[in-house]
């Protein structure tokens, strides 16, 4: 029987690939300085880049086809970074300025960067990072529907569970029709890999990999009306 799901945010986990330790050049801080009220100097604020979601099949067999990354790539610029999802209490600690896919054989990702202002209350944050305590990053986003990657049908009505095989083809889920990035966080642990990606570090510094830049403002859309069902696992 088919069920009616309300709208609702999914939050899907990635990781925290490098650190920006070099001089902050002029593209960065015009970038940054985009979404700032005030001209930011170069020694204000921290760089980070992160993974966001990839391509991949997850823990919860759940998977983006690349045109949803697409969609996802372009709406990150402008939305905040949090700690834990926590969208009712604390405030943003950064704000993704800027994001790019990054392509590793089959494997594409949404790897945005971000900025942390160096203000007082944000010292503590920042060396985690940077000391690699806090490590893995999560997606907040709305999608409207799961399709079934055996029939293609909605997931929630065909029949076919997730993580059972059928005929040799793995039951799982490709998230469809995402029509908002609420967030993006830092999280404890997550299912897409811990740890900086020390292999990569020099890559994304040079930019090899990666297909074009999105840095245009993102806008706020009200998550009801619009999006339709969403399938969600806790």
């Amino acid at each position: 029987m088919l069920m009616e799901w309300e709208p609702c945010v999914w939050r899907r986990e990635g990781v925290v690939v490098e650190v920006r330790r070099r001089e902050v050049g002029r593209e960065v801080l015009d970038a940054v300085n985009a979404y700032a009220l005030r001209p930011l100097e170069r020694d204000e604020f921290a760089v980070f880049t992160l993974d966001l979601c990839h391509n991949e099949i997850d823990r919860h067999f759940s998977r983006f086809p690349e045109e949803e990354l697409e969609t996802i790539n372009r709406l990150v610029p402008g939305r905040p970074l949090l700690e834990r999802h926590d969208l009712h209490g604390s405030l943003p600690r950064g704000t993704f300025f800027r994001s790019r896919l990054h392509r590793e054989g089959d494997r594409v990702s949404v790897r945005p960067d971000v900025y942390v202002l160096r203000a007082e209350e944000n010292a503590g944050f920042i060396r985690n990072i940077e000391g690699g305590v806090y490590r893995e990053t999560s997606i907040g986003f709305a999608f409207t529907w799961p399709e079934c990657a055996v029939c293609g049908k909605d997931l929630r009505g065909c029949g076919h569970q997730p993580g059972r095989t059928y005929e040799e083809q793995l039951c799982h889920y490709l998230m469809r029709g995402v029509t908002e990035v609420l967030e993006g966080s830092v999280v404890s642990a997550g299912s897409q890999g811990t740890g900086f990606v020390a292999q990569e570090r020099h890559r994304a510094t040079q930019g090899l990999g990666d297909v074009g830049w999105t840095s245009a403002r993102g806008l706020t859309v009200a998550l009801g009306g619009g999006v339709g069902s969403a399938w969600a696992e806790e």
